[in-house]
């Protein structure tokens, strides 16, 4: 019990440490329990927060905040203009390219498997390779019903796309141009002392920042080795 108490005082005799505390005890509430209502204005806080880094950058350079956010804003359109109507229809014909020469591969593998006895009598028995051909079949067929699955409920998935691609842009939008007029509704609620969730906040954003510059810079690693190791194989 002493232990307990002292700990109490420790921690929780600060007023920032308990208003942190409660501040993040209500946001993953918000977010268990009215997550799938909320994800378009969580998604465009995100975007918004990932685009703010960017329109910092150009106000440094001396443009106004406005002429800044449009400019970001733009560029934020052209990239989701050329994602659904450039990268999109590409990874269409080559996920459909992959479904056809789906047989084939599988054939081929059945072939390659059967002669893994006469080579190896030793390791592989032919009643290993009839086990092995029955168990790719049974998930073949059950990856079949999951895509069926996927493309009876894709109506819905559709509709639910075309909300996000209306309703995100403008809260994006909106999110980066009113930025201050929010933050400054948000302050009234919270307390005038709050300088050690402040202090929290400033390692959060300069963590989060990292991330996002690490997983950057990984995508694009991978991006080319991939290319280079593909290309280089013959692979599609």
């Amino acid at each position: 019990m002493q232990f307990l108490a002292d700990w109490f005082k420790r921690y929780l005799s600060d007023p920032g440490v308990v208003f942190l505390g409660l501040f993040l005890v209500i946001v993953f509430a918000i977010i268990l329990t009215m997550g799938d209502m909320l994800a378009p204005v969580l998604a465009s806080v995100v975007i918004a927060y990932l685009l703010e880094g960017v329109v910092g950058i150009i106000e440094r350079r001396g443009i106004p905040r406005f002429p800044a956010v449009l400019i970001v804003f733009v560029a934020f359109l052209l990239f989701v203009i050329l994602i659904l109507f450039v990268l999109m229809p590409q990874l269409s014909r080559q996920v459909t390219q992959l479904f056809q020469q789906i047989p084939a591969m599988i054939t081929e593998g059945q072939a390659l498997l059967m002669r893994l006895p006469e080579r190896y009598p030793d390791v592989i028995s032919s009643a290993q390779v009839q086990e092995i051909i029955g168990v790719i079949r049974q998930e073949i067929a059950e990856f079949g019903q999951t895509v069926l699955s996927l493309s009876l409920s894709s109506v819905v998935g559709v509709i639910t796309i075309l909300v996000y691609l209306i309703l995100m842009p403008l809260l994006v939008f909106f999110f980066l141009k009113d930025k201050q007029l929010i933050i400054g509704w948000v302050a009234q609620f919270l307390p005038n002392e709050r300088s050690f969730a402040d202090t929290v906040w400033k390692d959060v954003d300069r963590q989060i920042a990292n991330y996002v510059r690490g997983k950057f810079w990984e995508i694009v690693i991978i991006w080319a080795a991939s290319f280079v190791t593909f290309t280089f194989m013959g692979l599609q």
